[in-house]
């Protein structure tokens, strides 16, 4: 009768997914304990997961399972035992969550397992603002997040590791604690930001078509994730949009109060469209609103709120842009 260790590869994919059981995560934390290579094996397999392509992709095994193996090799030499694990498992955990159709398992030779003194289980800690939150947050290395609406960090507990890597979904501003010798990398969506010391914002909203990197101190250096040859350094002042799509690239100037007032209570809109208006206001005061009517197709606003109420603001906005609006509860609909 087959044991929980025999099923390590299923308990590792859902390990990655975010979706193991409490039992599942025991029978994890007791496997890594036993080796020091396992927990080496968790560490590359989470680093790949991230790096995986943001669309499935069916693959012969065979290939896939060549291509993982040099992917290994290259990340980090291991001692003979403990790359055959790393190619079965990294195969078999890969293939499930890329594969929307088959299932592949592999047999494996055991060996007896040396014990090593017991090591805690990576665990992974989640912030997350709903719409209508803002909330500053203090990293464990003294680097403080302000993350903003409708918007989630996750990061490894203490950043044990080689490097200090978040991952954001929304809106976030960074103030890096220097440390030279351990990274700090914001992932977003298929771009990463690697900074040593600096203050930078990161807009990767998932309803926009581009991800926004701007730099106010310090540099950085973005790429799209798995392709660092491909980099762009920016400097203080410039901001990057990435295309994921396309995976193009265009710097430019920004101005500093647009892109970074949320951070201090401001509403900034500069030559901004009805959608834009209608997705800022939605985020920030946690509504839904319906557009109804004829839409001119030149309606673009610019102006600046600071601690007014969405009635004050669209009430102004009502006065300048010619529309009726009726709010009901957390609904809000604008008539033209």
């Amino acid at each position: 009768m087959k044991g929980p260790e025999d099923h390590i590869d299923k308990i590792l994919t859902s390990w990655l997914t975010n979706t193991a059981t409490p039992e599942e995560l025991q029978i994890l934390e007791d496997w890594a304990s036993q080796d020091e290579g396992n927990l080496e094996l968790m560490e590359t397999l989470r680093k790949v997961w991230n790096e995986k392509n943001p669309e499935p992709i069916l693959v012969n095994v065979e290939d896939r399972i060549g291509e993982i193996w040099q992917k290994g090799k290259a990340e980090k030499p291991m001692r003979a035992s403990a790359g055959i694990s790393w190619m079965k498992y990294a195969a078999v955990i890969l293939l499930l969550v890329s594969s929307s159709f088959a299932v592949f398992y592999w047999s494996q030779t055991r060996e007896t397992p040396t014990v090593e003194q017991p090591t805690s289980l990576p665990s992974y800690v989640l912030r997350e603002n709903k719409a209508g939150q803002k909330t500053k947050i203090f990293l464990p290395d003294g680097s403080i997040a302000y993350l903003n609406s409708s918007s989630q960090i996750q990061f490894l507990e203490g950043f044990v590791g080689k490097e200090r890597r978040v991952l954001l979904e929304g809106e976030a501003f960074f103030e890096v604690a220097e440390d030279k010798t351990k990274p700090f990398v914001v992932e977003s969506r298929t771009v990463e930001t690697l900074a040593l010391g600096t203050a930078f914002n990161v807009n990767a909203f998932g309803d926009s078509k581009v991800v926004r990197v701007s730099l106010l101190e310090g540099e950085v250096k973005v790429n799209q994730i798995g392709n660092a040859d491909e980099s762009v350094i920016l400097n203080p002042g410039r901001q990057l949009e990435v295309v994921p799509e396309t995976r193009s690239f265009l710097e430019m100037p920004f101005n500093a109060e647009e892109v970074l007032g949320w951070k201090d209570g401001k509403m900034v809109f500069n030559n901004a469209s009805l959608k834009e208006v209608v997705q800022r206001l939605e985020r920030w005061y946690g509504v839904q609103i319906q557009v109804k009517g004829n839409v001119p197709k030149n309606w673009k606003v610019t102006t600046e709120y600071q601690s007014q109420t969405l009635k004050d603001i669209l009430t102004d906005l009502q006065y300048s842009k010619k529309f009726a609006y009726e709010i009901d509860e957390s609904k809000i609909t604008i008539s033209f």
